[in-house]
């Protein structure tokens, strides 16, 4: 009991201190030579996650009044507005989510939303990569009431050697079909047992060895597929949990990159390197921790 309880505490307090560093980056928004509303939904969501999942406060008082500055960062012209939303759909039906929650509404997300919705309830994908690529942006349009209920997807079974010597193309895929298959971890009654132990087996280790090259997006999203495939007990889990809490730096942000940060090419990079390379880290690094740390919780299941 006492380490689950210190590790609630340091949980709470890696939320507070990225609240703490997602409220100071509304300013580097502010003083960008470019705006980019991308910027204004990423911190929106982180937000949500610091206030619903990590440090619990049902009040929401940085996430709620965050809401209409995100609605101001939108470009009035609709064309140049539904350009920038059609760029990171996913992104911005998260966004539209927790809008509605506020009760706050923006004309031109929910006009994307809806454009969105058609398109793909007339689309017809061209086989299983394609239907779990799209996965997630029809859930979140199914969580909005604007698609019809989802149908079953099938999980895809590899061989442990498959598994084992899987490249980064393969890992991406398999993570967006377990998402799908289990419904963000709702469906696993009809998984197959074999394949089950198989990824119960060698899940922990692609997470560490993905961790252990710093290729964190990816080691990140398999750890969310942990969760997912309710793959508790593992001590894995913690064990990825704790290298995540790790990656925090006094001021609030996640991850590590002064190198990378040297070799930024484009002008908006420079300009914004907390911005483009810290902001969007972050914003994974919340989502992880929260399912990982608090199993109840679902980031595309919290609006």
């Amino acid at each position: 009991m006492e380490s689950c309880s210190l590790m609630s505490e340091q949980v709470r307090s890696a939320g507070a201190r990225a609240r703490d560093w997602l409220i100071a980056a509304q300013d580097l928004i502010k003083s960008a030579s470019t705006l980019n509303p991308r910027y204004a939904f990423q911190i929106l969501v982180g937000l949500w996650i610091c206030e619903q999942a990590l440090i619990e406060d049902q009040s929401y008082p940085c996430t709620s009044s965050y809401t209409h500055k995100v609605c101001q960062c939108i470009p009035e012209n609709m064309d140049e507005a539904q350009d920038f939303l059609y760029a990171d759909p996913a992104l911005v039906l998260f966004s539209l989510g927790i809008l509605r929650f506020f009760d706050v509404h923006s004309d031109q997300i929910e006009l994307f939303a809806a454009k969105i919705s058609e398109l793909l309830q007339g689309h017809v994908d061209q086989n299983e990569e394609e239907a779990s690529e799209l996965f997630l942006v029809r859930f979140l349009l199914r969580r909005l009431r604007l698609y019809p209920p989802l149908p079953a997807y099938t999980l895809r079974a590899l061989t442990p050697s498959e598994l084992i010597h899987a490249d980064d193309a393969t890992i991406d895929m398999l993570v967006k079909n377990i998402a799908a298959a289990t419904q963000f971890g709702q469906v696993t009654r009809e998984l197959k047992t074999d394949f089950m132990c198989t990824l119960s087996s060698l899940l922990p280790i692609i997470m560490l060895d993905y961790f252990r090259d710093y290729n964190l997006e990816t080691g990140m999203q398999v750890l969310r597929c942990m969760r997912y495939l309710h793959l508790y007990e593992n001590k894995s889990r913690r064990s990825g949990l704790n290298f995540l809490l790790a990656q925090q730096q006094a001021d609030g942000r996640f991850g590590f990159f002064a190198y990378e940060l040297t070799q930024l090419q484009s002008t908006e990079q420079q300009s914004s390197p907390d911005l483009y390379i810290y902001l969007p880290l972050t914003v994974s690094f919340l989502w992880t921790i929260a399912e990982t740390a608090h199993p109840q919780f679902v980031l595309a299941q919290s609006f």
